[in-house]
Parts: structure tokens; C-alpha cells; sequence
């Protein structure tokens, strides 16, 4: 009988005591519940990702080029009567060129100025970079480096097109050596080159060497 006694008094006094406890004492232990089930799950053992996708993820184009791996999606666009593809991720956006403003003073390299989202932006033909001249230059493709935005003049902005890296072949010997073309591919009957976007900017950002007679 008293062990009886005793034992209904404990449950008394547990529920005097959780009678007792206030909202935030409540909140407080169901916190600390929670914390001490997220750090046993913290210390649970996790599987490592995949050795090859984890290197595949941070290799540039330049390198998977090389190792002849993987796809990229491309923009095609056409200079001249000749057709290149650039990583679609490297480019901001594609626009129908506006007005054009020549600025004083400006590098001879750069056409002038367009306004693009409220905001002033280099334009450069790409003319001495792809060897091949401008013909309607209606089209423009706008890269972002920084906080600043290039654009490059084109004649005409094609379509997005998957190439497997596999079937891409070496550029012309006369092409590579500045490190623009990265390989060439049969597309629709035709070669389609393969441009790397810092070279190209930077091709056609350089200042023209003058001639010395």
C-alpha cells in the first residue's frame, strides 16, 4: 500500500512540475530536442559524390575540349559567310542591335556605345578576330564580365545546338595558335568552329598594331 502511495505522489509531483512549466520553458525543451536530434543526424555517415562528376563539374571548356568528354550547349552565330559556336552559358543575352553612338576618344577596336537594360555598353566587331567581315551586323551578343557588359556585333544569331565534344576535330594549325578556336565540327554540310568566349573578347578588345612603313 505505501509503495502504491509513493508511486501515485511521483506522478503527482511530475505533474505539478509540467503543470508548472511555462509556455517558453516548453518551447525551450522542444528546442533542445530538436538540436540534439539534428546533431545526431549531423554525425550519420554520408555517402562521398562521385569522384568523376565532382571533377567533370569545375573543368573548363578549354579542358574538356582536350579530354574530348561530355556535351555543350551552344549558341550558333553567323560572321561573314561563316558559322560559330560559343558556350551558351558564357553569353548574357542576344539582341537585335540598336542604335549604335560613337563616344570621343574611344579605342579603335570599339564601334561605340548601345544602350542595353538603361545601361551604356561597349560594342566591338569581331572582324579581325574571326577573319571574316561584317556584312548586315543587325545582331549582337551581350556577355557580362564583372559588372560590366561587352557587346560583339554579329550578322546573325542562328540557334542553341547540343554538341558531343567526341566529334569535335582539331583547329586549323594557323587558327590555334592564339587560342581562340578550339575545334572544328561538320554541322549541316558545312564546318561550324568552335570559339572560346575570354579569347574572343579579348581578340576583340586588343588594340590594332599600326604598320610602320
Amino acid at each position: 500500500m505505501k509503495k502504491k502511495q509513493k508511486r501515485r505522489t511521483g506522478e503527482l509531483d511530475r505533474a505539478a512540475d509540467a503543470s508548472a512549466a511555462t509556455p517558453l520553458d516548453l518551447v525551450r525543451a522542444i528546442a533542445a530536442a530538436r538540436a540534439a536530434e539534428a546533431a545526431q543526424v549531423a554525425v550519420l555517415p554520408v555517402a562521398p559524390a562521385p569522384i568523376a562528376l565532382a571533377v567533370t563539374a569545375g573543368r573548363s571548356l578549354r579542358e574538356r575540349v582536350r579530354a574530348r568528354t561530355g556535351t555543350v550547349e551552344l549558341l550558333i552565330f553567323r560572321v561573314g559567310r561563316e558559322r560559330f559556336g560559343i558556350e551558351l552559358v558564357e553569353v548574357e543575352e542576344a539582341i537585335d542591335i540598336p542604335p549604335v553612338h560613337h563616344v570621343p576618344e574611344m579605342p579603335q577596336s570599339m564601334l561605340g556605345v548601345i544602350t542595353v537594360r538603361n545601361t551604356l555598353t561597349s560594342v566591338y566587331s569581331p572582324t579581325l578576330a574571326l577573319g571574316q567581315a561584317i556584312e548586315d551586323g543587325t545582331s549582337a551578343l551581350i556577355f557580362r564580365r564583372g559588372r560590366s557588359r561587352i557587346a560583339i556585333l554579329v550578322d546573325e544569331v542562328d540557334d542553341v545546338s547540343t554538341l558531343d565534344l567526341a566529334t569535335l576535330r582539331d583547329a586549323p594549325a594557323l587558327d590555334a595558335g592564339d587560342g581562340l578556336l578550339l575545334g572544328v565540327v561538320r554541322r549541316h554540310d558545312a564546318l561550324l568552329a568552335l570559339v572560346d568566349a575570354d579569347a574572343l573578347l579579348a581578340a576583340c578588345q586588343a588594340e590594332p598594331l599600326l604598320e610602320i612603313a
